[in-house]
């Protein structure tokens, strides 16, 4: 579904940055992730899971380079292009599409308190659809849109750190939008030295006047979910950290079922 694709274009780009401290004015976060999302089961409007028929399945591969780029030591440019490639299976026909799927630009500003350890963070990003809809599989709504967000981030403890965020999205050039209403929360340790884990949880309920279940997963505007990560990660230079990490979808309704894996590194120049 769109919102466990929107997982690996918006949401994990703020568990990459580990927590949602300022960049450095003049300084860039460098992130390349590539994402495997599979779902062969799908949650009711009851939220029981029900599975396809044997064989039916929706599967997606994403590259996407996410960009943080300090302008100010409280202001960041934030950008997001992600290159999907979807295969919906379904009822012995099989039908691909690959491109550019919804980007995102716009900028997070961060309030820091006096200890400089802890940050709130707003965000105001817009999204843009660089494709169309002419044909199934969709790469996702093909509208235009916003999406505004604020978080919390501290040091819960030593060596350790917590993000809490809450995000509205809205698609407007649809009547049927969708509206989205989101949270994500992110908490991480180091140890060993140049170890890292985070563990994210976070969910999606999604508003629209078109109830409609589609086995095009992308397609669905009205549902909700909650997801929870796990990622490894570990520094290997002054600059780069790669991570691996695992998500699934524990519960939802009107929505996929889904596994998925990412690799991506996590690159801070200069």
């Amino acid at each position: 579904m769109k919102s466990i694709l929107i997982f690996c274009f918006l949401f994990l780009s703020c568990t990459h940055l580990l927590a949602d401290w300022p960049i450095g004015k003049h300084r860039t976060n460098l992130i390349p992730t590539y994402t495997y999302f599979r779902s062969a089961k799908y949650y009711d409007s009851t939220g029981k899971i029900i599975s396809f028929n044997k064989g039916d399945r929706f599967v997606s591969n994403t590259f996407n380079i996410y960009l943080a780029h300090g302008i100010s030591r409280r202001l960041d440019l934030i950008i997001n292009i992600p290159f999907t490639s979807v295969s919906s299976s379904f009822s012995g026909l099989t039908l691909r599409k690959s491109g550019i799927a919804d980007c995102f630009a716009g900028f997070a500003y961060h309030f820091p308190f006096k200890d400089l350890k802890s940050f709130i963070t707003t965000k105001a990003l817009f999204i843009l659809a660089p494709y169309q809809n002419a044909s199934e599989p969709y790469l996702g709504y093909g509208s235009k849109g916003y999406q505004l967000a604020v978080n919390y981030s501290f040091n819960p403890v030593p060596h350790t750190f917590l993000v809490t965020e809450a995000v509205y999205t809205r698609y407007i050039d649809n009547p049927t939008g969708p509206v989205q209403i989101g949270y994500n929360i992110t908490g991480g340790t180091t140890f060993l030295n140049y170890n890292y884990i985070t563990l994210n949880i976070s969910g999606l309920t999604s508003q629209s006047p078109d109830k409609s279940f589609y086995t095009n997963l992308i397609a669905i505007k009205d549902f909700n979910y909650g997801k929870i990560s796990l990622a490894y990660g570990r520094k290997i230079s002054r600059i780069a950290t790669p991570y691996i990490q695992g998500f699934y979808t524990f519960y939802g309704k009107n929505t996929g079922v889904g596994l998925g894996l990412s690799a991506f590194i996590i690159f801070k120049l200069p």
